[in-house]
């Protein structure tokens, strides 16, 4: 449900995407008079008490635009005993990102000259003459004011510019806003629609934009009203509304584009419910080519040299278009857009689109295809179509027109699984209180649009502020004869308690991943990406949006385990590399094969790649596992380096681990139930191998300690010292409480009669236990049969809970803080892909999970947001969620 901001917010959509609203001798005038043709807004007050004025929210609008100081203008009715009344506030562009602010208020009698006298400073310019007249100077504290009266008004801003501007317009001299007074009765807002363009220029302004100048011409000022609601839970819903008079022989294309007749539209079906902004327009396709288009390719020389062609291009379009702004994904630096085209044919669209492909103006690859036209691009977006290289594709009734074919192929799938605006609640609920028939229809959602906006902006803006103001706007046009009707609102969304935001899924068509996703920065953007790889030999890149980068595959092998990023070269340039099959694959970060890859081994891999650099001579080498039983280490040739490879009494399929022990850099591997040591240069390292009466599971390293599961369902400790209390070590087969292999004691802890599947975790935690909080290093283990432990480092049981249902495999068992409360939570997962999730201070249950099938989770804050995504594979292909921070 949203809920509805209070007063100031309708400003906020006014500032970002309003569309259109508002444009002799010195005798006595009325006020509008006073206002120069350059202010984009005027705030009407009818009269309003100059405090009153100043206390509303609209004054903290004024200070964050003008920089002023309302205390120093409060002191100005301060000094004199009648109200102050004041018509409006017209803010005035000054040329320095900055809108200030003209006061004008009626003279309740006492006259400019001895207002000013009381704010004189001796030694000072107190006034000075322009036009004829006086601009008195007016000194509160560190803060000058100048003012002005003309005739019954009296006028204040912090700029001088701003005042004579005001004079000069009073005088007939330069232009003013052309609108019957009577026409402001009950409205809050003049918006000056000609000179909306400086208001655009003060934020900063889109780059997609057309040229800023005349941009809003064809449309006469408006007066705009807001109306207050009671809503649900005494809540309020403000809208903003009213007529902008348009004229069609003077409208430039931009105001045209937004003035169509009235229509229905489908388009937010196709938008995926993460975008920022989008708009939808209605834009009749030109029965002709424009040759004044820029043309660049031989497909632009076609359209524009046949017109037959371009007619029956043309005919396959509906009018309906939607522009659409996504924040940065990830290894963009930058917000993207691109627009959607519904289509009246869309299998005459994809017949022309493959024809072209035959015919050479076009590239083809599946069902994408990469265009590079002027006029093509024109005919699909509008008159907003400034793309020059895109991607096009076929989904469902439209056209996706993007400059990324990773982003239009996600399109195409949020739509598959209905993630887009058409089947959001809040959406909905906005979108049923505007007509079904709009001229335009555009929807906001603040955050991402504003990280969309950023880059864009100048660096001097007010665009954060304004951003404040509202979560999400609403604002359709209707055109009714020569009037654009206008409705605008907007929310706040604080007390929404939807607990999980489903972000994106990305399409592996049907395969299942075969490790968990790899989180790597590889293009150096501002969040990071993912690498998985698939049973049907694809490695994937996709980036914190959802949208793929990179795509290489391995041929016929299949790929064991989740990719790997090095820098292979030692150049600060990622690759990627895995194994599969009986092979080591490597491509570069653009998917470029890298020179004598793929290595080819004897025998098929048997463990996911790990890379070191084991010889020290700063270059990274390759350790796998063959179905020989042999462990490999591989200099960047494929080659053994010296002393390898080794043998093992079995085939090992967990990956093999180098780092240091005991002071000795070592590489290990668990083989059944040995535990094997070897030196860098293949020798067993002293007191290795260690045997126990089961097979080992994955190793961790804890305070000169290997610790490590096994299938009796026993936690072991191996290290030169004893590791458990006494009193919990489980006496081994031989009846011996503690077995010392060469040197080395083995003690083992009873944790349940199922084997244990996960690397242990060590972290320090706090538990409730026995009725009070203990807080201690804890080893956390998940059993095949669903369990889950919290023990300490004597051995002592402090948590246990169950999930009810087998565990899912190896090392899925997580310890993080999934919904952001700043306290861990211990996760597991069954094996039906059920995610299960305990509070590990309070013991509680959290519910608020996705139930969908899950396998190989992650849990990541890859949008860089603060908030934390869970991301793993599903039958919709790789999904991730938004947990909302409790």
């Amino acid at each position: 449900m949203i809920t509805s901001s209070r007063f100031s917010s309708r400003l906020f959509f006014i500032l970002l995407f309003i569309v259109a609203g508002c444009s002799g001798r010195m005798g006595e005038k009325p006020w509008l008079s006073t206002v120069p043709a350059e202010s984009p807004l005027i705030i009407l007050h009818h009269d309003a008490d100059f405090f009153d004025v100043l206390d509303q929210q609209d004054g903290l609008l004024l200070q964050e635009l003008g920089s002023i100081s309302t205390g120093a203008l409060k002191e100005i009715q301060d000094r004199v005993t009648q109200t102050l009344p004041t018509k409006a506030v017209a803010l005035f562009p000054t040329g320095s990102h900055e809108l200030q602010p003209i006061f004008i208020i009626e003279d309740p009698g006492v006259g400019l000259s001895t207002l000013a006298s009381e704010f004189r400073r001796d030694y000072s310019e107190n006034k000075y003459r322009f036009n004829s007249r006086d601009i008195h100077i007016l000194h509160i504290g560190d803060e000058q004011l100048y003012a002005v009266q003309l005739h019954d008004w009296i006028l204040f801003s912090r700029n001088s510019a701003a005042i004579e501007n005001s004079m000069l317009t009073y005088a007939g001299e330069q232009p003013g806003i052309m609108l019957d007074e009577s026409h402001l009765q009950q409205g809050d807002y003049l918006v000056n629609t000609p000179n909306l363009n400086s208001w655009v220029r003060l934020l900063g302004a889109p780059r997609f934009l057309p040229r800023f100048d005349n941009l809003f011409d064809g449309t006469s000022p408006a007066v705009l009203t807001t109306t207050t609601e009671a809503g649900e839970d005494s809540l309020y819903h403000t809208t903003l509304g009213g007529s902008i008079p348009i004229d069609d022989s003077e409208s430039s294309n931009f105001v045209s584009a937004l003035t169509s007749e009235p229509a229905v539209f489908d388009l937010d079906r196709y938008i995926p419910s993460d975008a920022g902004f989008f708009a939808v327009y209605h834009d009749e396709p030109a029965s002709s080519a424009d040759s004044d288009t820029g043309q660049i390719s031989d497909l632009d020389s076609l359209l524009v040299g046949d017109s037959d062609r371009y007619r029956d291009l043309a005919a396959t379009l509906a009018s309906p278009t939607a522009f659409v702004a996504f924040e940065a994904s990830g290894f963009l630096s930058t917000g993207e857009h691109m627009f959607i085209r519904r289509l009246e044919s869309a299998n005459s669209f994809v017949q022309i689109l493959n024809q072209f492909a035959r015919d050479g103006y076009i590239e083809r690859s599946n069902d994408i295809y990469y265009v590079s036209s002027n006029v093509l691009a024109k005919l699909l977006g509008g008159p907003f179509g400034h793309f020059t290289d895109f991607y096009i594709m076929r989904s469902a009734n439209a056209a996706v027109i993007t400059r990324r074919a990773g982003l239009a192929r996600r399109v195409d799938q949020d739509r598959r699984r209905r993630a887009v605006f058409y089947y959001d609640d809040d959406y909905m609920e906005a979108r049923q209180k505007h007509p079904e028939s709009v001229s335009v229809w555009a929807y906001s959602r603040s955050a991402p649009l504003m990280n969309y906006l950023e880059p864009k902006l100048n660096p001097i803006n007010h665009a954060s502020y304004l951003a404040s103001l509202a979560d999400i706007g609403a604002a359709s046009l209707v055109r009714n004869g020569d009037e654009l009707t206008l409705r605008l609102d907007s929310y706040f969304s604080e007390d929404r308690s939807e607990p999980v935001r489903d972000l994106w899924a990305f399409s592996i068509g049907g395969a299942r991943i075969t490790g968990k996703p790899v989180i790597v920065d590889i293009l150096g953007g501002s969040r990071d990406e993912l690498l998985v790889a698939t049973d049907n030999n694809q490695i994937f890149g996709i980036a914190a949006d959802g949208t793929g980068f990179l795509e290489v595959n391995t041929g016929g092998d299949r790929p064991v385990g989740s990719p790997m990023v090095y820098d292979w070269y030692g150049n600060n340039q990622h690759a990627i590399l895995i194994a599969a099959g009986n092979q080591i694959y490597a491509w570069n970060a653009r998917g470029a094969p890298l020179p004598n890859f793929p290595v080819t081994m004897d025998e098929p891999i048997t463990t996911p790649l790990t890379l070191a650099d084991v010889s020290r001579n700063g270059r990274p080498e390759m350790i796998v596992a063959t179905a020989d039983r042999k462990i490999h280490v591989l200099d960047q040739r494929g080659r053994n380096i010296s002393g390898w490879p080794q043998d093992v009494n079995v085939q090992v399929d967990k990956k093999p681990e180098f780092r240091e022990f005991d002071g000795e850099r070592t590489l290990w591997v668990t083989a059944g139930n040995g535990l094997f040591g070897f030196t860098p240069d293949g020798n067993r390292r002293e007191r290795f191998p260690i045997f126990i009466e089961s097979d080992f599971g994955p190793i961790t390293f804890h305070q000169n300690h290997i610790l490590a599961g096994a299938s009796d369902g026993h936690l072991y400790a191996i290290g030169r010292s004893s590791f458990f209390a006494d009193s919990l070590v489980v006496a081994l087969e031989n009846g011996n409480e503690a077995e010392q292999q060469n040197g080395m004691e083995v003690r083992r802890v009873y944790v349940g009669n199922s084997p244990i599947i996960n690397a242990p975790i060590v972290e320090t935690l706090e538990v409730s236990h026995n009725g009070s909080t203990v807080n201690e290093r804890m080893i956390a283990i998940q059993s095949l049969n669903g369990n889950l432990f919290l023990l300490n480092e004597t051995g002592q049981l402090r948590m246990s809970q169950n999930m009810g249902q087998t565990a899912a495999g190896y090392d899925n068992m997580l310890i993080t803080d999934l919904n952001g409360n700043g306290e861990p939570e211990i996760i597991g997962l069954s094996e039906t892909g059920r995610i299960y999730a305990w509070e590990i201070k309070s013991g509680e249950r959290l519910t608020d999970i996705p139930a969908a099938s899950i396998r190989h989770p992650i849990v990541t804050d890859i949008l860089a947001n603060g908030e934390r995504e869970l991301i793993g594979q599903t039958r919709d292909g790789l999904r991730a969620w938004s947990i909302r921070r409790q």
